[in-house]
């Protein structure tokens, strides 16, 4: 069986599902995630690759590449909560909580390995980054569908575009 066809077969079946049921379905198809790279996208408009690969009314499924030194923006996931396993690579999650003025304050960082599973529950602030020489390749699942995603400058960046 392909990775899609597994994908279609396996998420289907979950409607408004918890994050815990969004990790065992991820979970469940760890003999096919050897497959994901082929699904990985290029760059274009962001500085990581995004390829959606399933879709629904009650969740999506994407692949994720963010090549060498790149980072996602810091940001969450609105309303939606998420699962994903790092298939290729290694990658830094940067945990943040909002100061009293709004702006994003670094509280942890988690180093995240090939074949490691991590999660994003519900208005998670974070970042992803790929500070080392190689690509990182990931495949995530949100319900729902990402919608409502805030993006976060720091106070310093905010602060350098004032002046």
């Amino acid at each position: 069986m392909t990775l899609l066809r597994a994908i279609e077969q396996t998420f289907c079946k979950l409607q408004e599902p918890t994050l815990e049921q969004l990790k065992v379905a991820l979970q469940s198809l760890d003999n096919l995630l050897h497959e994901v790279p082929v699904y990985k996208t290029e760059p274009k408009q962001l500085p990581y690759g995004r390829n959606v690969v399933y879709s629904t009314k009650d969740l999506e499924v994407i692949v994720i590449h963010i090549p060498a030194s790149e980072a996602t923006a810091i940001h969450n996931h609105g309303s939606s909560i998420g699962s994903a396993c790092l298939v290729e690579g290694t990658l830094v999650n940067t945990k943040y909580r909002l100061d009293s003025e709004g702006y994003p304050v670094a509280q942890t960082d988690d180093y995240i390995g090939s074949g490691e599973y991590f999660e994003a529950p519900c208005q998670q602030i974070h970042q992803l980054s790929n500070p080392f020489h190689e690509p990182a390749v990931s495949i995530h699942v949100y319900s729902p569908p990402l919608r409502g995603v805030t993006r976060y400058l720091p106070y310093s960046e905010i602060l350098d575009y004032v002046i």
